[in-house]
């Protein structure tokens, strides 16, 4: 009989070799995008930003665009900008120029209440100017982070300046902008399919994120207030701020309200509030989230928990906010290429918008869509 070679085997062969070569080109051309990320942090950053922003305002603007005149629609999301900006750094500025104030009398304070603490802590066997030492590390954080948060305020509103006029540039030519996108790239383009499916994704689960934030908020604001802890609606924002920082912003928002709680009323009551958060972080986190958010835009917590850390490496603080969207945009890329398709189902799930490229599961729609 003939013994011929399989036609196919070579096509095998061939095929083996690209799926290795791919994710390896892939993986190259990611470490270059990141080394220049990493060092123009600064430009990127806030650039960043404002894509992500102008990604949440234009379709509250096209929306508001469909019931009144399009100059009036802009000056009205120009104004409602502005007036959050404003109304966030009166409270911030303004709370936190008197906490500092404050401060000493606080620390007095604090070193009073926890007195009893050291005691315990010198039985045993610790020394009396390690638990000193402890209790000022302690109080110093509210110090640090006072002085933080005031910096970064500053920061935000010359950033906020910036992304006023970017964003009435980009409200402008709105439209334009996406009728010359379709006219480019073509209607049945997968890429402007997903692009569109990252957007309805991203406003979705940021919107969803806000009624979350605002019900942590909330649950902070009652609990402080209960507590008779001062600046109650400062820690209150703070929290719903944070919170947008996966896993971490809460814990950090929590940290000037419990030790000022304790300065005020005693270890039992700052021991009580630690719990109070946890739970509130609890139930919103897995109570709510599933029912708000949707399990379709759950994303794995371990690529979350990475993409807080990796981001705030690179890009800062902005990065760590900016860590959900940028990973659901990972995701998003992942799932565009057939090689790494299996690592976006990995960290996401199988029915999610970003890899199927179906908005069936987003709960959330987009005004004006």
């Amino acid at each position: 009989m003939n013994s011929s070679p399989d036609p196919q085997k070579p096509v095998l062969v061939t095929n083996a070799r690209r799926s290795i070569l791919n994710p390896i080109l892939l993986l190259a051309s990611l470490f270059i995008v990141l080394v220049v990320l990493k060092m123009g942090s600064a430009v990127v950053g806030p650039i960043l930003f404002f894509v992500f922003l102008s990604i949440l305002i234009i379709p509250i603007y096209n929306g508001l665009k469909q019931r009144v005149s399009s100059g009036l629609a802009l000056v009205i999301m120009l104004l409602g900008v502005t007036g959050v900006f404003i109304g966030l750094f009166w409270l911030v500025a303004a709370s936190f120029s008197k906490l500092v104030s404050e401060l000493p009398a606080y620390h007095l304070d604090f070193q009073s209440q926890t007195e009893a603490l050291a005691q315990w802590l010198q039985t045993l066997q610790i020394s009396p100017e390690v638990v000193d030492q402890v209790r000022e590390a302690l109080f110093g954080v509210v110090t640090r982070m006072t002085v933080g948060f005031l910096s970064t305020t500053v920061s935000m509103i010359t950033m906020g300046i910036m992304a006023l006029i970017a964003l009435a540039f980009i409200m402008l030519e709105s439209e334009a902008f996406s009728r010359r996108l379709h006219r480019g790239l073509g209607d049945g383009s997968d890429l402007l399919h997903r692009m569109e499916i990252f957007q309805k994704s991203l406003f979705g689960y940021v919107m969803a994120r806000v009624k979350l934030n605002f019900i942590t908020g909330a649950g902070v604001f009652i609990m402080l207030l209960v507590f008779r802890v001062d600046y109650a609606l400062l820690w209150s924002v703070l929290a719903f701020i944070l919170s947008f920082i996966p896993y971490i912003g809460l814990l950090v928002a929590m940290i000037p309200p419990i030790l000022l709680g304790t300065a005020e009323s005693g270890v039992m009551t700052g021991a009580i509030l630690a719990v109070g958060y946890f739970i509130i972080n609890q139930v919103v986190e897995q109570v709510l989230e599933p029912r708000i958010v949707g399990t379709e835009m759950t994303l794995s917590p371990t690529l979350t928990l990475f993409s807080v850390i990796f981001w705030t490496w690179v890009l800062g603080g902005l990065g760590a906010m900016l860590a959900g969207p940028l990973a659901a945009l990972t995701i998003l890329l992942l799932a565009s290429f057939d090689d790494t398709r299996w690592l976006a189902i990995l960290f996401s799930s199988d029915d999610s918008p970003l890899v199927t490229g179906e908005m069936g599961g987003v709960q959330q729609e987009i005004p004006g869509s």
